[in-house]
């Protein structure tokens, strides 16, 4: 009897042995996935997510362990079919657990070392038939492994190799979390982050007093805007009781570092980590303590984080539309396909990339966040023609879509395919003009207080290369009404720039018009502005902006690199 325990011991102790290599196997394949690339991705752009590391690691060890469960239990029954197919021999499996360590190592080279080519996510549809060379390269990748796998077994064996393939995912998983770790300490992702995130709420409050509203257009550039008002000339009727600045510059060509700018007047320079620098940026903004001494509602529509960290202004507790505690609200599946959507997209094959679904993620669908995009912005004002009227004074600042890509509406914000910048400028146009009709229609536009402003310039350069061709992104379109103004459309070139906006805000809160801010520009004025390339901002250049055409060879550098 005691013959028979110590025999089904062995049996046991022989079948675990055999399970172990594809159990080490799949659990490193699996750490790669779904612990290594989370963390790497949220450490490399923390500032871009609502969430911490604190908000992430639940989720992320669900989700780790639920493939590696529903893997150990495929890899058990696959073992024991096959062993017992087989009478009791162990090839079949053993091959099978090669394959699987050639699939791992496939993906590790794919998705580590091959992902400096990947496209970037500008929410335009991804040409994939124009990457036919990281096809063929990653074919040949997987014809050599596997040939390497073949004939390594002809020669050795099966089980010897698939000992030396559990000892190479060991010193992988080793090799992942070693360079895991500086990133997290560098980036400083351990540190809690506080973001303060934006719902619909109060979207369609409007004060019966004084309304001070900011429509920010995301990347309409001067140039399109004014080519399309001259070809449609009933488009100027939308703009009337307005003054176009039509010699705007930004300081920066991309949304990140603007935002800060135009509410707190403050220029990132690099001198600190980026989240750290807004927080303190919006803390300090002039406009939000003017804001609070004149008792205006505060309405931020924004999606992505406003600021992180330690909010001392103490006009943060009143922002009307404020996510109070986002971790109970979370929409774990959706956070979950937002995070596959990802890891298919850097790990797959690039002949199969395309089935990862993606032109963008955004985790803040994982909350019921403000969505800047016009899906959602313009049903909102169609489903609402009336607003919530209020006596508290009503501060909003809108942003929007614009003319940003991908450019998939008509003027008519009809979802069309291969579409132009040009109708994508016509259809924020459409927008703005339901926006304004609305407010005009409830009695709220001659109270009003009007910016309708881009955050940067367009310039249509391959997105794989992000040279000079930036300089060109820095003409977007200024539009201002004050309060009580009646006329046509009228244009300034006086040389204005984001850096003018602060003092521009205090006038407009006085009660200047529209016409009567910036007078005291200087016409020959050699403006600042920063440049970097997308997802290189440790890298930024200063230039100054000599003249008004707003083409590369009118911008100089001054000499000044500010690196972090």
């Amino acid at each position: 009897m005691n013959s028979d325990k110590g025999k089904t011991r062995e049996d046991f102790g022989e079948k675990c042995r055999q399970l172990k290599p594809a159990y080490v196997i799949w659990t490193a394949f699996c750490f790669m996935l779904f612990i290594y690339e989370p963390l790497l991705m949220y450490s490399t752009n923390k500032n871009d997510f609502w969430f911490d590391l604190g908000i992430m690691i639940f989720p992320t060890l669900v989700i780790f362990a639920l493939f590696l469960l529903a893997g150990a239990v495929l890899i058990t029954a696959f073992y024991f079919i096959t062993v017992r197919f087989s009478k009791g021999k162990r090839e079949v499996y053993q091959c099978a657990a090669t394959l699987l360590f050639v699939v791992f190592i496939a993906t590790y080279i794919q998705g580590v070392y091959l992902s400096t080519s990947l496209p970037v996510l500008t929410g335009e549809p991804i040409a994939w038939d124009a990457y036919l060379k990281e096809d063929l390269f990653t074919a040949v990748l997987w014809l050599v492994l596997e040939t390497a796998a073949i004939a390594l077994i002809v020669k050795f064996g099966t089980e010897p190799v698939v000992k030396w393939e559990t000892r190479i995912s060991g010193v992988i998983v080793a090799l992942l979390f070693v360079s895991l770790l500086p990133q997290m300490l560098m980036n400083n992702a351990f540190e809690k982050k506080d973001a303060l995130l934006t719902t619909n709420a109060h979207f369609h409050d409007i004060s019966q007093n004084k309304n001070f509203l900011i429509f920010l257009v995301d990347a309409v550039e001067a140039g399109g805007f004014e080519a399309v008002l001259e070809a449609n000339e009933e488009y100027k009727d939308v703009f009337r009781d307005f003054t176009y600045y039509s010699n705007t510059a930004s300081v920066y060509p991309y949304t990140r570092d603007s935002m800060p700018l135009l509410l707190s007047g403050a220029v990132n320079r690099n001198e600190q980590e980026f989240g750290a620098f807004s927080s303190e940026a919006y803390n300090n903004s002039p406009l939000f303590e003017r804001l609070d001494e004149e008792n205006y509602d505060i309405g931020l529509y924004m999606d992505e984080p406003v600021w992180y960290g330690e909010r001392r202004f103490h006009i943060t507790s009143d922002i009307k539309n404020e996510i109070s505690s986002p971790y109970k609200s979370m929409d774990f599946s959706m956070y979950f396909r937002q995070e596959m959507k990802y890891i298919l997209f850097k790990y797959l094959p690039y002949a199969y990339k395309q089935y990862s679904q993606i032109e963008g993620f955004d985790f803040g669908m994982a909350l019921e966040m403000y969505n800047y995009r016009y899906e959602g912005v313009y049903n909102m004002l169609l489903e609402n023609p009336e607003l919530e009227k209020t006596d508290r004074n009503v501060f909003q600042f809108i942003h929007v879509e614009g003319a940003h890509l991908p450019f998939e509406y008509d003027k008519d914000l009809n979802p069309i395919e291969k579409g132009t910048y040009s109708q994508k400028i016509e259809a924020t146009i459409k927008v703005i003009d339901t926006w304004l009709s609305r407010l005009k229609n409830n009695g709220a536009y001659d109270n009003s207080v009007i910016l309708i402003m881009a955050d940067h310039g367009y310039y249509d350069v391959d997105h794989d290369s992000y040279g000079e061709e930036v300089l060109e992104r820095f003409h977007p379109v200024l539009l201002v009404k004050g309060r009580q103004e009646n006329h046509e459309l009228v244009e300034s070139d006086v040389p204005v720039s984001h850096l003018d906006l602060m003092d521009a805000y205090m006038e407009l809160l006085d009660g200047k018009k529209g016409g009567e801010i910036f007078r005291d520009t200087d016409p020959d004025r050699k403006r600042q502005v920063i440049w970097y390339e997308y997802r290189n901002e440790e890298h930024m250049v200063e230039y100054q902006l000599e003249g008004n055409r707003f083409e590369r060879e009118d911008f100089k550098p001054t000499g000044r690199v500010f690196d972090r």
